[in-house]
């Protein structure tokens, strides 16, 4: 007991066969204990485990599984924390450029507020009316869903088309007895301009308004454009009646060809500032109610689409009936 307190406070050192157990009896011959005879030793003795022999292999083996294992846990470690890095600055770049955009439009185009982007605003158009021209006040729409037909629904589709159709003369009928009123009522206040001083509107449209009531009235001439290719994928040409420009002037209801038109300036300012890459536009008279069936303007829209590299932010004016909404 005595020696055994000794080992355990460090005073005696117990090495090889020399234990506690030799020591305290006496040893007969070095390494072997007194009374169990020659060849014990103190392994054989107190019956102890053999010792496991691993090889070099092994041994290296094993040493390998640790560590990669622990550069494992480092790597991946390190992944994650790259991982959450990049979103962050992916979402800071994104949300720069977002910023930057917004603010180039708001420069670019008069009454811009940029806030109308951020809000997702969800309206799909039904029951389509004839007329293309609506009031272009209000109204902003930031989904766009494209609708696709089904070769198995024809019938049904068939009977739609025949609905569509009739609903679009009945519109007709009430949109010539409305322009008949509002002649009884207005006599030629749309068409006859006055004093343009007071009109709140740009100076090239005062200047515009007064070129039509002194040179296209009189003379009975339009204006005539040309439509590039890169504006809405297709070049055409079009043209702008006196009484066009008189509406869009007064506030009244306009047409699709003045939307046309006025995109094509928009897309003029785009070129000068070099962002005509970041912004896409989709012909009005392509997409709106009375432009063919809803599966013809789907097509139409897939196919513009389809012509783009996917980074452009796309606008689309759309007239479900009397109102002129936008489609981003």
């Amino acid at each position: 007991d005595d020696l055994q307190k000794q080992v355990s406070e460090g005073k005696v050192r117990v090495d090889g066969g020399k234990d506690v157990l030799t020591m305290a009896l006496g040893p007969e011959h070095p390494g072997r204990l007194r009374g169990v005879g020659a060849g014990i030793s103190p392994r054989q003795y107190f019956n102890l485990p053999k010792p496991q022999r691993v090889s070099f292999d092994d041994r290296l083996k094993e040493s390998l599984r640790v560590l990669l294992q622990e550069e494992t846990k480092k790597m991946e470690a390190k992944a994650r924390e790259e991982a959450l890095r990049m979103e962050a600055r992916t979402k800071q770049l994104v949300g720069a450029e977002r910023e930057h955009f917004l603010s180039q439009l708001s420069q670019l185009i008069p009454n811009f507020d940029p806030n109308i982007l951020k809000q997702r605003i969800s309206q799909s158009p039904k029951n389509p009316m004839s007329s293309d021209k609506a009031s272009c006040s209000g109204g902003d729409v930031r989904s766009l869903h494209v609708e696709d037909d089904n070769a198995k629904d024809e019938e049904k589709k068939e009977e739609k088309r025949e609905e569509e159709k009739k609903e679009e003369k009945r519109e007709e009928e009430k949109e010539e007895e409305k322009e008949k009123e509002d002649e009884e009522k207005h006599g030629d206040k749309v068409i006859e301009v006055g004093d343009y001083s007071n009109m709140e509107a740009p100076s090239s449209l005062k200047s515009l308004c007064r070129y039509v009531e002194t040179t296209s009235l009189p003379e009975d001439k339009i204006l005539e454009f040309k439509i590039d290719k890169e504006v809405f994928g297709s070049d055409r040409d079009t043209f702008l009646l006196p009484e066009d420009i008189t509406q869009f002037a007064g506030m009244e209801e306009i047409g699709a060809t003045v939307v046309a038109v006025y995109m094509r300036h928009l897309h003029d300012v785009l070129k000068q500032a070099k962002m005509c890459s970041m912004v896409g536009f989709i012909d009005p008279a392509t997409v709106s109610a009375n432009s063919g069936t809803v599966a013809e303007r789907s097509r139409l829209v897939a196919a513009r689409l389809q012509k783009t590299d996917g980074e452009q932010i796309f606008m689309m004016p759309y007239n479900p009936g009397r109102h002129w909404i936008l489609l981003i």
